[in-house]
Protein backbone atom coordinates (compact mmCIF):
# COMPACT_ATOMS: atom_id res chain seq x y z
CA UNK A 1 0.00 0.00 0.00
CA UNK A 2 1.24 3.25 -0.58
CA UNK A 3 1.90 6.33 1.27
CA UNK A 4 -1.13 8.27 1.05
CA UNK A 5 -3.19 4.91 2.37
CA UNK A 6 -1.06 5.54 6.22
CA UNK A 7 -2.26 9.16 7.00
CA UNK A 8 -1.14 10.16 10.21
CA UNK A 9 -4.76 9.53 12.10
CA UNK A 10 -3.28 9.22 15.44
CA UNK A 11 -0.86 7.38 17.75
CA UNK A 12 -0.58 3.75 19.48
CA UNK A 13 1.57 2.70 22.14
CA UNK A 14 2.87 -0.67 22.31
CA UNK A 15 2.84 -2.26 25.93
CA UNK A 16 5.80 -3.79 27.67
CA UNK A 17 8.52 -1.18 26.90
CA UNK A 18 10.67 0.46 29.16
CA UNK A 19 9.73 3.64 26.69
CA UNK A 20 6.70 4.27 24.70
CA UNK A 21 7.06 2.80 21.35
CA UNK A 22 5.06 4.78 18.82
CA UNK A 23 3.34 3.97 15.26
CA UNK A 24 1.25 5.25 13.48
CA UNK A 25 -2.23 4.25 13.06
CA UNK A 26 -3.20 4.03 9.09
CA UNK A 27 -6.69 4.03 6.78
CA UNK A 28 -6.83 0.73 7.88
CA UNK A 29 -6.38 0.93 11.33
CA UNK A 30 -3.56 0.54 13.85
CA UNK A 31 -0.36 -1.55 12.50
CA UNK A 32 0.00 -4.57 13.93
CA UNK A 33 3.34 -4.57 16.08
CA UNK A 34 1.59 -7.40 19.24
CA UNK A 35 4.97 -8.82 18.59
CA UNK A 36 6.95 -5.76 20.43
CA UNK A 37 5.09 -7.37 23.86
CA UNK A 38 7.58 -10.94 23.34
CA UNK A 39 10.79 -8.88 24.18
CA UNK A 40 12.30 -7.46 26.72
CA UNK A 41 13.96 -4.39 25.22
CA UNK A 42 14.16 -1.61 28.08
CA UNK A 43 15.34 1.18 26.83
CA UNK A 44 13.80 2.34 23.70
CA UNK A 45 15.45 5.75 23.72
CA UNK A 46 15.64 7.68 20.80
CA UNK A 47 13.53 6.10 18.20
CA UNK A 48 10.09 4.98 17.37
CA UNK A 49 8.57 2.65 14.94
CA UNK A 50 7.25 4.04 11.58
CA UNK A 51 5.46 3.42 8.23
CA UNK A 52 6.72 5.56 5.85
CA UNK A 53 6.20 5.47 2.21
CA UNK A 54 4.05 2.27 3.16
CA UNK A 55 7.07 0.27 5.07
CA UNK A 56 7.64 0.27 8.09
CA UNK A 57 11.03 1.70 9.34
CA UNK A 58 12.71 2.99 12.63
CA UNK A 59 12.73 6.80 12.54
CA UNK A 60 14.52 9.21 15.46
CA UNK A 61 11.27 10.19 17.95
CA UNK A 62 13.50 13.14 18.99
CA UNK A 63 16.37 15.21 18.21
CA UNK A 64 19.63 13.37 18.86
CA UNK A 65 23.60 13.94 18.51
CA UNK A 66 26.30 12.06 17.00
CA UNK A 67 27.04 8.90 19.42
CA UNK A 68 23.79 8.98 21.33
CA UNK A 69 22.23 5.95 22.28
CA UNK A 70 18.85 5.66 20.29
CA UNK A 71 17.94 1.46 21.42
CA UNK A 72 19.73 -1.10 23.78
CA UNK A 73 18.68 -4.40 22.84
CA UNK A 74 19.51 -7.41 25.55
CA UNK A 75 21.66 -9.73 24.01
CA UNK A 76 19.53 -12.52 25.38
CA UNK A 77 16.08 -10.91 23.34
CA UNK A 78 18.66 -11.87 20.39
CA UNK A 79 18.93 -15.15 17.82
CA UNK A 80 22.14 -16.67 16.89
CA UNK A 81 23.55 -19.78 15.51
CA UNK A 82 24.05 -20.59 19.56
CA UNK A 83 20.41 -21.33 20.06
CA UNK A 84 20.34 -24.07 17.45
CA UNK A 85 22.08 -26.44 20.33
CA UNK A 86 19.48 -25.49 22.88
CA UNK A 87 16.47 -26.04 20.43
CA UNK A 88 17.74 -29.24 18.84
CA UNK A 89 19.51 -30.72 22.08
CA UNK A 90 22.00 -33.48 21.05
CA UNK A 91 20.97 -33.67 17.86
CA UNK A 92 23.75 -34.63 15.47
CA UNK A 93 26.29 -35.70 18.14
CA UNK A 94 27.54 -38.20 15.97
CA UNK A 95 28.85 -35.84 13.25
CA UNK A 96 26.26 -36.23 11.15
CA UNK A 97 25.52 -32.34 11.42
CA UNK A 98 29.43 -30.99 11.47
CA UNK A 99 28.98 -29.54 8.29
CA UNK A 100 26.29 -26.73 9.12
CA UNK A 101 27.10 -23.32 8.37
CA UNK A 102 26.15 -20.78 10.97
CA UNK A 103 22.83 -19.58 8.17
CA UNK A 104 21.86 -22.56 7.78
CA UNK A 105 21.44 -23.64 11.68
CA UNK A 106 19.33 -20.39 12.19
CA UNK A 107 17.29 -21.24 9.24
CA UNK A 108 16.43 -24.89 10.93
CA UNK A 109 15.77 -22.89 14.14
CA UNK A 110 13.12 -20.77 12.36
CA UNK A 111 12.01 -23.98 10.96
CA UNK A 112 11.24 -25.29 14.31
CA UNK A 113 10.03 -22.43 15.25
CA UNK A 114 7.66 -22.25 12.45
CA UNK A 115 6.61 -26.05 12.49
CA UNK A 116 6.50 -25.92 16.84
CA UNK A 117 2.20 -26.26 17.74
CA UNK A 118 3.80 -24.19 21.05
CA UNK A 119 3.67 -20.50 20.98
CA UNK A 120 7.40 -18.86 21.84
CA UNK A 121 8.15 -15.25 21.97
CA UNK A 122 9.54 -15.62 18.55
CA UNK A 123 6.41 -16.83 17.06
CA UNK A 124 4.49 -13.32 16.72
CA UNK A 125 7.23 -11.46 14.88
CA UNK A 126 7.68 -14.29 12.14
CA UNK A 127 4.16 -13.92 11.70
CA UNK A 128 4.04 -10.30 11.01
CA UNK A 129 7.10 -10.49 8.88
CA UNK A 130 4.60 -12.20 6.56
CA UNK A 131 2.66 -9.07 6.04
CA UNK A 132 4.15 -7.85 2.79
CA UNK A 133 2.67 -4.55 2.85
CA UNK A 134 5.22 -3.34 5.70
CA UNK A 135 8.38 -5.75 5.93
CA UNK A 136 10.66 -5.88 3.18
CA UNK A 137 10.18 -9.64 1.59
CA UNK A 138 13.36 -11.28 -0.16
CA UNK A 139 12.80 -10.85 -4.25
CA UNK A 140 13.28 -15.12 -4.01
CA UNK A 141 9.76 -14.16 -2.47
CA UNK A 142 8.41 -11.71 -4.76
CA UNK A 143 5.41 -12.41 -6.59
CA UNK A 144 6.01 -13.89 -10.43
CA UNK A 145 4.99 -10.77 -11.93
CA UNK A 146 7.52 -8.47 -10.01
CA UNK A 147 10.05 -10.77 -10.75
CA UNK A 148 9.89 -10.56 -14.54
CA UNK A 149 10.16 -7.22 -14.11
CA UNK A 150 14.22 -8.32 -13.47
CA UNK A 151 14.16 -10.42 -16.39
CA UNK A 152 17.48 -10.01 -19.01
CA UNK A 153 19.25 -8.33 -15.90
CA UNK A 154 22.10 -9.80 -13.78
CA UNK A 155 20.28 -9.38 -10.69
CA UNK A 156 17.92 -11.71 -11.94
CA UNK A 157 20.04 -14.30 -13.22
CA UNK A 158 22.34 -14.05 -9.61
CA UNK A 159 18.57 -14.55 -8.01
CA UNK A 160 18.52 -17.50 -10.69
CA UNK A 161 21.23 -19.11 -9.20
CA UNK A 162 20.50 -18.40 -5.62
CA UNK A 163 17.36 -20.12 -6.54
CA UNK A 164 19.07 -23.10 -7.95
CA UNK A 165 21.24 -23.49 -4.73
CA UNK A 166 18.73 -23.22 -2.43
CA UNK A 167 16.49 -26.13 -4.74
CA UNK A 168 19.86 -28.11 -4.00
CA UNK A 169 19.87 -27.02 -0.31
CA UNK A 170 16.57 -27.90 0.65
CA UNK A 171 16.61 -31.17 -1.20
CA UNK A 172 19.45 -32.36 1.08
CA UNK A 173 17.96 -30.99 4.40
CA UNK A 174 15.14 -32.80 3.39
CA UNK A 175 17.50 -36.30 2.75
CA UNK A 176 19.71 -35.96 5.56
CA UNK A 177 19.07 -33.06 8.09
CA UNK A 178 15.72 -32.69 8.64
CA UNK A 179 15.17 -36.82 9.94
CA UNK A 180 17.95 -35.95 12.40
CA UNK A 181 16.32 -32.89 13.73
CA UNK A 182 12.67 -34.39 13.90
CA UNK A 183 11.42 -32.16 11.15
CA UNK A 184 10.99 -34.81 8.42
CA UNK A 185 7.70 -34.36 6.98
CA UNK A 186 6.52 -31.16 9.46
CA UNK A 187 8.23 -28.64 6.87
CA UNK A 188 8.26 -28.23 3.11
CA UNK A 189 10.70 -26.51 0.17
CA UNK A 190 8.10 -23.28 0.49
CA UNK A 191 8.84 -23.44 4.36
CA UNK A 192 12.92 -23.49 4.27
CA UNK A 193 12.46 -20.33 1.42
CA UNK A 194 10.44 -18.56 3.44
CA UNK A 195 12.77 -19.13 6.09
CA UNK A 196 15.78 -18.61 4.41
CA UNK A 197 14.06 -14.93 3.08
CA UNK A 198 13.38 -14.17 6.64
CA UNK A 199 17.24 -14.70 7.91
CA UNK A 200 18.04 -12.64 4.94
CA UNK A 201 16.24 -9.95 5.01
CA UNK A 202 16.07 -9.41 9.03
CA UNK A 203 19.30 -10.48 10.25
CA UNK A 204 22.08 -8.09 11.80
CA UNK A 205 24.15 -7.22 9.11
CA UNK A 206 28.44 -6.65 9.41
CA UNK A 207 28.41 -3.37 10.98
CA UNK A 208 31.37 -1.70 12.71
CA UNK A 209 32.98 -4.65 14.33
CA UNK A 210 32.86 -8.40 13.34
CA UNK A 211 29.38 -9.74 15.02
CA UNK A 212 27.86 -13.07 14.78
CA UNK A 213 24.85 -13.90 12.44
CA UNK A 214 21.64 -12.63 14.47
CA UNK A 215 18.33 -11.73 14.75
CA UNK A 216 18.14 -8.97 16.97
CA UNK A 217 14.12 -7.66 17.84
CA UNK A 218 13.27 -3.88 16.35
CA UNK A 219 16.87 -3.65 14.76
CA UNK A 220 15.60 -6.28 12.22
CA UNK A 221 13.27 -3.19 10.56
CA UNK A 222 16.70 -0.85 10.82
CA UNK A 223 16.91 0.57 6.48
CA UNK A 224 19.36 0.17 4.11
CA UNK A 225 20.32 4.08 3.03
CA UNK A 226 23.69 4.90 1.51
CA UNK A 227 23.38 8.28 3.81
CA UNK A 228 23.84 6.55 6.91
CA UNK A 229 23.13 8.23 10.33
CA UNK A 230 23.55 5.27 12.95
CA UNK A 231 25.68 2.61 13.86
CA UNK A 232 25.53 0.01 16.14
CA UNK A 233 28.31 -1.55 19.12
CA UNK A 234 28.08 -4.22 21.46
CA UNK A 235 27.85 -2.92 25.69
CA UNK A 236 28.48 -4.05 28.73
CA UNK A 237 26.72 -2.67 31.70
CA UNK A 238 25.34 -3.57 35.28
CA UNK A 239 27.56 -5.23 38.14
CA UNK A 240 30.96 -6.56 36.97
CA UNK A 241 29.96 -5.71 33.09
CA UNK A 242 27.57 -8.98 32.74
CA UNK A 243 24.53 -7.38 31.03
CA UNK A 244 25.71 -7.39 27.43
CA UNK A 245 23.64 -5.31 25.14
CA UNK A 246 23.52 -4.07 21.21
CA UNK A 247 23.45 -0.51 20.94
CA UNK A 248 21.98 1.91 18.28
CA UNK A 249 23.93 4.72 18.02
CA UNK A 250 23.58 7.95 16.00
CA UNK A 251 26.54 8.73 13.89
CA UNK A 252 25.32 12.45 13.12
CA UNK A 253 22.64 14.48 14.07
CA UNK A 254 19.46 14.06 13.91
CA UNK A 255 15.80 15.51 13.72
CA UNK A 256 12.65 14.09 15.07
CA UNK A 257 11.24 12.26 12.11
CA UNK A 258 14.77 11.09 10.43
CA UNK A 259 14.70 7.59 9.04
CA UNK A 260 17.31 5.61 10.57
CA UNK A 261 19.54 4.28 7.90
CA UNK A 262 22.84 2.02 8.20
CA UNK A 263 24.83 1.25 4.54
CA UNK A 264 24.27 -2.98 4.82
CA UNK A 265 27.65 -3.17 2.99
CA UNK A 266 29.52 -0.23 1.31
CA UNK A 267 31.63 -2.50 -0.69
CA UNK A 268 29.07 -3.54 -2.62
CA UNK A 269 26.45 -1.99 -5.47
CA UNK A 270 22.67 -1.47 -4.74
CA UNK A 271 21.65 -4.62 -7.33
CA UNK A 272 23.63 -7.02 -5.00
CA UNK A 273 22.09 -5.62 -1.95
CA UNK A 274 19.28 -6.37 -3.11
CA UNK A 275 20.31 -10.07 -4.25
CA UNK A 276 21.82 -10.20 -0.78
CA UNK A 277 19.69 -8.60 1.80
CA UNK A 278 16.51 -8.03 -0.20
CA UNK A 279 16.88 -3.74 -0.21
CA UNK A 280 17.38 -1.33 -2.00
CA UNK A 281 18.67 2.19 -1.71
CA UNK A 282 15.72 4.11 -4.04
CA UNK A 283 16.91 7.51 -2.67
CA UNK A 284 20.49 7.42 -3.74
CA UNK A 285 21.35 4.15 -4.82
CA UNK A 286 24.93 2.73 -5.44
CA UNK A 287 25.00 2.29 -8.87
CA UNK A 288 27.12 -0.79 -11.06
CA UNK A 289 26.84 -3.92 -12.37
CA UNK A 290 29.69 -6.84 -12.81
CA UNK A 291 31.75 -6.89 -16.37
CA UNK A 292 32.90 -10.49 -16.61
CA UNK A 293 35.51 -10.87 -19.19
CA UNK A 294 37.27 -14.27 -20.33
CA UNK A 295 39.59 -15.82 -22.57
CA UNK A 296 39.02 -17.46 -25.77
CA UNK A 297 39.60 -21.56 -24.91
CA UNK A 298 40.36 -21.10 -29.10
CA UNK A 299 42.71 -18.55 -28.52
CA UNK A 300 45.78 -20.28 -30.38
CA UNK A 301 47.79 -18.03 -27.71
CA UNK A 302 45.47 -19.15 -24.86
CA UNK A 303 47.61 -20.93 -22.48
CA UNK A 304 50.05 -18.29 -22.73
CA UNK A 305 47.41 -15.70 -21.78
CA UNK A 306 46.41 -17.76 -18.94
CA UNK A 307 49.62 -17.37 -17.51
CA UNK A 308 50.03 -13.88 -18.15
CA UNK A 309 46.26 -13.62 -16.06
CA UNK A 310 46.94 -16.00 -13.52
CA UNK A 311 50.67 -15.44 -13.02
CA UNK A 312 51.29 -11.82 -13.66
CA UNK A 313 47.98 -10.32 -13.10
CA UNK A 314 46.62 -12.29 -10.22
CA UNK A 315 43.42 -12.67 -11.47
CA UNK A 316 41.11 -16.05 -12.98
CA UNK A 317 40.82 -16.90 -16.45
CA UNK A 318 37.23 -15.86 -15.92
CA UNK A 319 37.27 -12.21 -13.84
CA UNK A 320 34.63 -10.41 -12.89
CA UNK A 321 35.05 -6.56 -12.42
CA UNK A 322 32.84 -4.11 -10.67
CA UNK A 323 31.97 -1.31 -12.54
CA UNK A 324 29.64 1.65 -12.24
CA UNK A 325 28.82 5.32 -14.53
CA UNK A 326 32.24 6.79 -15.22
CA UNK A 327 34.43 4.37 -13.68
CA UNK A 328 36.20 1.74 -15.80
CA UNK A 329 38.87 -0.02 -13.51
CA UNK A 330 42.58 0.12 -15.01
CA UNK A 331 42.48 -3.61 -15.17
CA UNK A 332 39.54 -3.97 -17.64
CA UNK A 333 41.27 -2.07 -19.95
CA UNK A 334 44.45 -4.36 -19.65
CA UNK A 335 42.40 -7.66 -19.48
CA UNK A 336 40.70 -6.46 -22.59
CA UNK A 337 43.97 -5.27 -24.44
CA UNK A 338 45.30 -9.15 -23.24
CA UNK A 339 41.87 -10.69 -24.77
CA UNK A 340 42.79 -9.05 -27.87
CA UNK A 341 46.39 -9.66 -28.34
CA UNK A 342 46.91 -10.88 -31.57
CA UNK A 343 48.75 -11.21 -34.90
CA UNK A 344 51.73 -8.76 -34.92
CA UNK A 345 51.19 -7.94 -31.23
CA UNK A 346 51.06 -11.19 -29.70
CA UNK A 347 55.31 -11.02 -29.97
CA UNK A 348 54.39 -9.34 -26.26
CA UNK A 349 53.71 -13.10 -24.92
CA UNK A 350 57.33 -14.46 -25.75
CA UNK A 351 58.69 -15.77 -22.00
CA UNK A 352 61.20 -12.36 -22.60
CA UNK A 353 58.21 -9.96 -21.92
CA UNK A 354 56.20 -12.45 -19.35
CA UNK A 355 57.54 -10.14 -16.26
CA UNK A 356 56.77 -6.69 -17.80
CA UNK A 357 53.30 -8.21 -20.54
CA UNK A 358 50.76 -6.84 -17.05
CA UNK A 359 52.28 -3.22 -16.96
CA UNK A 360 52.20 -3.23 -21.16
CA UNK A 361 48.74 -4.07 -21.37
CA UNK A 362 48.17 -0.85 -18.90
CA UNK A 363 48.44 1.30 -21.76
CA UNK A 364 47.72 0.99 -25.61
CA UNK A 365 49.40 -1.69 -27.38
CA UNK A 366 48.74 -0.91 -30.81
CA UNK A 367 45.96 1.05 -32.81
CA UNK A 368 44.62 -2.27 -34.06
CA UNK A 369 44.26 -3.80 -30.86
CA UNK A 370 42.79 -0.92 -29.19
CA UNK A 371 40.27 -0.80 -32.18
CA UNK A 372 38.89 -4.22 -31.34
CA UNK A 373 38.74 -3.70 -27.95
CA UNK A 374 36.74 -0.37 -28.00
CA UNK A 375 34.31 -2.15 -31.09
CA UNK A 376 34.08 -5.09 -29.21
CA UNK A 377 32.81 -3.72 -25.80
CA UNK A 378 30.27 -0.99 -27.23
CA UNK A 379 28.99 -4.15 -29.82
CA UNK A 380 28.28 -5.84 -26.89
CA UNK A 381 27.17 -3.78 -24.74
CA UNK A 382 24.68 -2.32 -27.03
CA UNK A 383 23.63 -5.43 -27.51
CA UNK A 384 23.13 -5.91 -24.04
CA UNK A 385 20.65 -2.72 -23.92
CA UNK A 386 18.48 -4.21 -27.05
CA UNK A 387 17.49 -7.73 -25.08
CA UNK A 388 15.64 -4.93 -22.66
CA UNK A 389 12.28 -4.98 -23.78
CA UNK A 390 12.04 -1.41 -22.32
CA UNK A 391 14.61 1.44 -22.82
CA UNK A 392 15.52 4.27 -20.36
CA UNK A 393 14.20 6.43 -21.10
CA UNK A 394 10.58 4.25 -21.01
CA UNK A 395 11.51 2.92 -17.51
CA UNK A 396 11.86 6.65 -16.32
CA UNK A 397 8.45 7.04 -17.49
CA UNK A 398 7.43 4.21 -15.56
CA UNK A 399 8.75 5.82 -12.42
CA UNK A 400 7.13 8.56 -12.52
CA UNK A 401 3.95 7.36 -13.40
CA UNK A 402 4.82 5.23 -10.23
CA UNK A 403 4.99 8.34 -8.07
CA UNK A 404 2.17 10.08 -9.77
CA UNK A 405 0.42 7.61 -8.47
CA UNK A 406 0.83 7.68 -4.71
CA UNK A 407 2.38 4.03 -4.63
CA UNK A 408 5.19 2.95 -2.55
CA UNK A 409 8.54 3.81 -3.55
CA UNK A 410 9.62 0.90 -1.42
CA UNK A 411 7.05 -1.58 -3.66
CA UNK A 412 8.65 -4.07 -5.47
CA UNK A 413 8.04 -3.43 -8.68
CA UNK A 414 9.61 0.20 -7.97
CA UNK A 415 12.73 -1.66 -6.41
CA UNK A 416 12.28 -3.64 -9.74
CA UNK A 417 12.73 -0.61 -12.28
CA UNK A 418 14.90 0.55 -10.68
CA UNK A 419 17.29 -2.25 -9.90
CA UNK A 420 17.00 -2.54 -13.91
CA UNK A 421 17.63 1.19 -14.27
CA UNK A 422 21.07 0.93 -12.86
CA UNK A 423 22.21 -2.06 -14.96
CA UNK A 424 20.90 0.19 -17.97
CA UNK A 425 23.16 2.98 -17.30
CA UNK A 426 25.99 1.14 -16.74
CA UNK A 427 25.61 -0.08 -20.06
CA UNK A 428 24.98 3.45 -21.40
CA UNK A 429 28.03 4.83 -19.44
CA UNK A 430 29.99 2.10 -20.70
CA UNK A 431 29.29 2.65 -24.28
CA UNK A 432 29.87 6.38 -23.79
CA UNK A 433 33.06 5.60 -22.30
CA UNK A 434 34.46 3.25 -24.98
CA UNK A 435 33.68 5.76 -27.73
CA UNK A 436 35.36 7.93 -26.23
CA UNK A 437 38.44 5.68 -26.29
CA UNK A 438 37.63 4.77 -30.09
CA UNK A 439 37.66 8.79 -30.61
CA UNK A 440 40.78 9.20 -29.17
CA UNK A 441 42.87 6.37 -31.10
CA UNK A 442 44.58 8.39 -33.40
CA UNK A 443 46.11 10.61 -30.74
CA UNK A 444 47.39 7.76 -28.34
CA UNK A 445 50.63 6.76 -28.14
CA UNK A 446 51.41 3.14 -28.49
CA UNK A 447 53.79 -0.22 -27.05
CA UNK A 448 56.20 0.83 -30.31
CA UNK A 449 56.71 4.77 -29.62
CA UNK A 450 57.18 4.29 -25.73
CA UNK A 451 59.31 1.34 -26.90
CA UNK A 452 61.74 3.52 -28.97
CA UNK A 453 61.38 6.35 -26.82
CA UNK A 454 62.91 4.70 -24.12
CA UNK A 455 65.57 3.68 -26.37
CA UNK A 456 66.06 7.56 -27.19
CA UNK A 457 65.69 6.51 -30.73
CA UNK A 458 62.48 8.78 -30.64
CA UNK A 459 62.01 12.29 -29.01
CA UNK A 460 59.52 13.30 -27.01
CA UNK A 461 57.39 14.54 -29.94
CA UNK A 462 57.91 11.33 -31.65
CA UNK A 463 60.24 12.15 -34.36
CA UNK A 464 63.59 10.35 -35.20
CA UNK A 465 66.60 11.20 -33.65
CA UNK A 466 68.53 9.74 -36.20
Amino acid sequence: HGGPCWARRGRAEAKGWGHAVRTHVGAEGVLETSWLESFNVQEFRGCSLEVVAGRLCLVASRAADAGDVLLRVPIDETLSESVFDEVFPGAGGDGSLAGLEPWMKLVLVLLRFRASDEEGKWMPLLRALDDSRTFRRHPLLWDEADLLELQCTQTFEKLKAYNEYLETTSLQMEEFVYPVLGLAGRVSREDFFWAFGALKTNALRPFSQPQALRLVPVLNILSHGRRTNCNSKFASSGIFKKDETLDLLATRSLQEGDVLAYDFDPAKAEIDILVDYGVFDVEAPSGGMELTLELDENDPNYLDKCDVVEEAAGLQVRESFAVSEGSVPGDVLAFLRLVKLEGFDAFLLEPVFRSEIWGFMKDPVSRENETNVCVSMIQSCEEALAEFPTSIEEDEEILARLAADGGSKHSNARIAVEARLVEKRTLRSLVKFFRAEKAQIPFKEYYQERRLKSLNLLDMDGNSTY
